[in-house]
C-alpha cells in the first residue's frame, strides 16, 4: 500500500505543470504565458520529500501509518497505572504503546485507572 501511495504522489507531480497562481496547469484552462517552472519543480521536490517521509514515518509500523498517522512510537517516556479487575490487581503500562511496564516507573503516580478502559 505504501509503494502505491508513493508511486502515485510521484507520477502526480511528475506529470502535473502548475501556473504562476498555484493552480494545476491545464492547457485547456491556461495560457502558456501562465505556466510557471518554478512552482512546478517546487512541486516536484516537495512531491518527493512527502513521499521519503511518508516512506520513513511508515517502515517502522505500516499498520500505525494506515490508520492516518496513529502514534508511531516505540517507545515509552510515560507511564500510568491500569487496574486489572480480573485479577484485583495494578498493572503499570506505557502510555505511548500501551505496553505492560515494570511496576517501578508507576512508583510516584497516583493509583487511579482513568487512562485505558475496563
Amino acid at each position: 500500500m505504501k509503494k502505491i501511495i508513493v508511486t502515485s504522489l510521484m507520477i502526480f507531480s511528475i506529470m502535473s505543470s502548475c501556473t504562476e497562481n498555484g493552480d494545476i496547469y491545464d492547457p485547456k484552462k491556461h495560457k502558456k504565458s501562465e505556466f510557471s517552472a518554478e512552482k512546478t519543480i517546487g512541486l516536484i521536490v516537495g512531491t518527493a520529500i512527502v513521499a521519503v517521509a511518508v516512506s520513513e514515518a511508515s517502515a517502522g509500523d505500516a499498520d500505525a501509518f494506515a490508520e492516518g498517522f496513529a502514534n508511531t512510537s516505540q517507545t515509552d517516556t510515560d507511564h500510568d497505572w491500569d487496574y486489572q479487575p480480573g485479577n484485583n490487581t495494578w498493572a503499570c503500562r506505557g502510555v505511548q504503546t500501551g505496553q505492560y511496564a515494570d511496576l517501578d516507573n508507576c512508583a510516584y503516580d497516583i493509583k487511579d485507572d482513568d487512562r485505558w478502559p475496563s
